[in-house]
């Protein structure tokens, strides 16, 4: 009696898994002239129908993005340089059928646009290119390493503890550009 009650409660789980999870991809991180440039982008944001259904609905919608950059010391802990935060955060206008977007650095406003496409709207989203983002002066990029993740959801445990949803961290070694060849 109790394998069968148990059986259906398992396989539940198992399907509810088998959603992708949010997860940040090609992360890049670009030294030039003593600053870092990072760009990244978010997979599998808009892929639960949740988050599009809350957005149509007029729910502000937004993706925050932790970036750090530090030292990468093995066998020790990491020197931490500097950290930044972007937020994107999306509202639909149900009059105009528009999408308004804005987009800050460090809890600054850097650009606001107006947007008519889901499609571009989600690309504008989980797509995130920051061109000197960090100032690294005279340390040696390929010791340094850049490392993000994204809070994309806000829940709550048994209805009164707030619980932030969230990616896994994703690395990646700051690189110089490739010299020009005359």
């Amino acid at each position: 009696m109790r394998s069968s009650l148990v059986l259906p409660l398992v396989f539940a789980l198992c399907a509810g898994s088998a959603v992708a999870q949010p997860r940040i991809e090609n992360l890049s991180a670009i030294a030039a002239e003593g600053r870092v440039s990072v760009r990244f982008e978010l997979a599998n944001a808009f892929t639960a129908g949740k988050t599009v259904q809350a957005l149509q609905s007029g729910l502000p919608t937004s993706f925050t993005y932790v970036v750090e950059i530090f030292r990468d010391r093995p066998n020790w802990f990491d020197e931490g340089i500097a950290r930044s935060r972007i937020e994107v955060i999306a509202t639909f206008n149900s009059v105009t059928r528009e999408y308004l977007l804005n987009y800050r650095r460090d809890r600054k406003l850097v650009r606001s646009e107006t947007l008519t496409d889901l499609e571009t709207l989600e690309r504008r989203m989980t797509s995130v290119d920051e061109p000197n983002l960090f100032e690294i002066a005279n340390r040696r990029p390929y010791k340094l390493k850049v490392r993000v993740k994204a809070d994309f959801e806000r829940a709550f445990l048994l209805y009164v503890v707030p619980w932030q949803i969230s990616t896994h961290w994703r690395a990646a070694r700051v690189t110089s550009p490739p010299e020009a060849k005359p």
